[in-house]
């Protein structure tokens, strides 16, 4: 199946049509790290409670409805920016509100405003920083799942030489953020990607392509995914399925079957959750009842004011479904600076942006682009999947019953992503468009 080089990401599912391998499904094998009977729409198993011994605070873990509609609104604001409608897009607003989480600890006035209002879903900076730092501190303590979360500040030491003392306490505590003092060369360049590629496990080897001596600093996160699933796709059910593209066109894609325990629908769309390895962590799949395509679904979840996560929880069932899922590898990156301004962060960019808390070496910083890139990986076995986020600020104003189970193929254009089914968020969300 060819990769797909993607330039925005959105992952949306598709409609109830049986996949030409027929009606027959296959049965899914326990992943060996699995020790009991779990649902695979989230359920607990031996594996979550041995997590909870070890971590007894992960269930006060807070759960931002707000939050979720912030991650929302990224994606589609990423998908409504793109300008090919037919490109796949694929976001981590996880990955992408933690960076920016950086970078608010140093503003102040309107900038600050905007940003806890769209960005963190009306959650202070402070609210933020403690669940920033108790989501990673899960995250990373996982058996069973392996995740990379890093942040990383690179001044230059051109222009600035030093962080302001609370800044740096701040970014060190909650982010456990390095900072680097460095010229803006291409040593540095290569530094920078490097620490970006060591810290994606390899999947996003570049963040940036230049760096830019007018450049004063460069906020950076990275995040990455890799596990099993809780019951492995079995390998001799895969085989070549027709995928309706939202162009109208179609592509062969190989597609894996199994038998769930639980999705959810209603008259607006269906999908269903696939459980990781730890149970913590879940792949979701989503698509329209009546043929939308993820930008119309996205706006539709707008207008009747739901989220992808309140979908999932409002309107589930423990019933059985055959599922279909096509096998995809893809690549997205992404300038967010239209993102941003259309999500209405929009001061960080002018001459109104106050960052005076950041530095005492410079009192005219202004953000000059966010870059984005990620990657996302689905076979049989299980998933792999990354994000980066990098933040350049300069100085100087810049604009810018004994019965069938429910077939629910992916089989047409569908939102997917990762879901953590401790904080009810979508860590990563993708829109899947064409196959081609």
């Amino acid at each position: 199946m060819k990769k797909q080089k993607l330039l925005t990401s959105a992952f949306l599912i598709s409609t109830l049509l049986l996949g030409a391998c027929g009606k027959e499904t296959g049965s899914i094998t326990r992943s060996t790290k699995a020790t009991v009977e779990t649902n695979n729409n989230g359920g607990t198993n031996s594996n979550t409670a041995r997590r909870l011994a070890t971590n007894p605070n992960k269930n006060n873990l807070i759960k931002p409805a707000s939050l979720a509609q912030s991650f929302d609104n990224i994606f589609a604001n990423t998908l409504f920016s793109e300008t090919d409608a037919n490109k796949n897009v694929l976001v981590s607003p996880y990955s992408i509100v933690m960076d920016f989480g950086m970078l608010e600890n140093g503003a102040d006035g309107k900038a600050l405003d905007e940003m806890t209002k769209y960005l963190n879903g009306g959650l202070s900076v402070d609210e933020l920083n403690k669940f920033m730092k108790t989501s990673q501190e899960n995250m990373m303590d996982s058996d069973f799942t392996k995740w990379y979360v890093a942040n990383s500040i690179w001044l230059n030491q051109d222009r600035i030489k030093n962080l302001d003392e609370n800044y740096n306490e701040k970014i060190k505590e909650y982010y456990l953020s390095e900072v680097n003092n460095r010229p803006y060369n291409n040593a540095t360049l290569d530094e920078i990607n490097n620490w970006v590629n060591s810290n994606t496990d390899g999947m996003i080897p570049q963040i940036l392509d230049e760096l830019s001596p007018e450049s004063a600093m460069t906020l950076i996160n990275a995040i990455s995914f890799k596990s099993d699933w809780d019951c492995t796709f079995d390998v001799n059910k895969t085989c070549e399925t027709e995928f309706k593209n939202s162009d109208g066109s179609t592509s062969n894609v190989d597609m894996m079957h199994s038998t769930i325990n639980g999705y959810f629908a209603n008259d607006d769309y269906i999908g269903y959750k696939i459980a990781f390895a730890d149970n913590d962590y879940s792949f979701f799949a989503i698509k329209s009842q009546k043929g939308l395509t993820p930008y119309e679904m996205m706006k539709k979840m707008s207008e009747d004011k739901e989220t992808i996560s309140s979908i999932m929880s409002k309107y589930s069932t423990d019933e059985k479904a055959d599922i279909g899922l096509p096998k995809f590898d893809v690549d997205y990156d992404v300038t967010l600076n239209d993102t941003l301004a259309n999500l209405g962060v929009s001061t960080i960019f002018t001459n109104d942006a106050d960052f005076s808390k950041i530095t005492p070496d410079s009192s005219d910083l202004r953000v000059s682009k966010a870059i984005h890139k990620t990657h996302f990986d689905v076979n049989e076995n299980g998933v792999k999947a990354a994000a980066a986020t990098a933040i350049e600020l300069t100085e100087g104003v810049l604009l810018g019953v004994e019965q069938k189970n429910l077939q629910i193929n992916m089989d047409e254009s569908f939102i997917y992503g990762i879901y953590d089914n401790t904080t009810n968020l979508p860590i990563f969300i993708g829109s899947m468009n064409n196959m081609k």
